[in-house]
């Protein structure tokens, strides 16, 4: 296991990850504060910006219209399009309209519905043109997760072109539960989509933290805020680990980080 350390927030020009806000746009706006986050700063946020939350439809808004913020498609974002724009998915309109509902998607809707019909297709329109991954340096950031396995690459350009991109957004003990190897050993996925502790739990590890989950080249940032757990924000610059647990509590860590042979 890493060791982490306590850390006090550092300036400036910084680039910062997170994910899985799910609509919790009060404590969003509040880490963002905590971090002192500014213009010259930037933010991927890895999915899962809307649903289950109490503000998704303003949490959307208020990222789609920020120069130094992007948000990555999430399998939440998706889910959102095949509700209220195209269902291109395996499932009836019927059907993935109860999934929808029943994974958080009952507030986005009412909120989505109150909305004049420009308004909507501004987040139809914004929504369609998410990517569905970012590389940065040697990080790789993907929702769900990344797989190499039977892949032919030379660059990550090429590994990630050839990614199935619903596998990208949906996977879960697939991803995160066998080994992942790269050419390159410091290449580094950043995901979200599966809350930490459930990772923990899957991989028989001890059931002690809401914290991020990493085994060196993956990093879950996924730390559960929408269930009690915690809201993070990964300082890629620094490897700072920045914490507002469901309290109130805002904390951070700095993550030792070690080099593979």
């Amino acid at each position: 296991m890493d060791v982490l350390q306590y850390y006090e927030v550092e300036r400036k020009n910084m680039i910062y990850l997170t994910s899985d806000i799910h609509g919790c746009f009060k404590e969003f706006k509040k880490m963002l504060e905590y971090l002192n986050f500014g213009p010259e700063d930037y933010l991927y946020i890895i999915g899962d910006a809307v649903d289950r939350g109490p503000e998704p439809i303003p949490l959307f808004q208020f990222i789609m219209r920020q120069p130094n913020m992007e948000l990555l498609m999430g399998n939440h974002e998706q889910g959102f399009l095949w509700n209220v724009y195209k269902n291109d998915s395996v499932l009836s309109d019927s059907e993935i309209r109860e999934f929808w509902l029943s994974h958080g998607g009952q507030e986005t809707w009412i909120q989505y519905m109150k909305l004049s019909e420009p308004e909507k297709q501004e987040i139809i329109s914004w929504l369609k043109g998410l990517p569905f991954y970012k590389i940065v340096g040697k990080n790789i950031l993907s929702h769900a997760g990344v797989f190499t396995e039977g892949i032919v690459y030379d660059t990550l350009e090429s590994l990630m072109a050839q990614q199935d991109s619903q596998k990208t957004l949906w996977v879960q003990k697939e991803f995160y539960g066998r080994p992942l190897k790269f050419k390159d050993p410091e290449v580094r996925v950043f995901f979200g989509h599966t809350f930490s502790l459930i990772i923990r739990d899957d991989l028989g590890q001890p059931l002690d933290s809401t914290e991020i989950w990493d085994d060196g080249n993956r990093i879950g940032l996924d730390c559960g805020y929408a269930f009690g757990g915690k809201m993070v924000m990964y300082c890629l610059d620094n490897d700072v680990v920045y914490y507002l647990n469901s309290s109130g509590k805002f904390y951070s860590k700095e993550k030792i980080v070690r080099k593979k042979t």
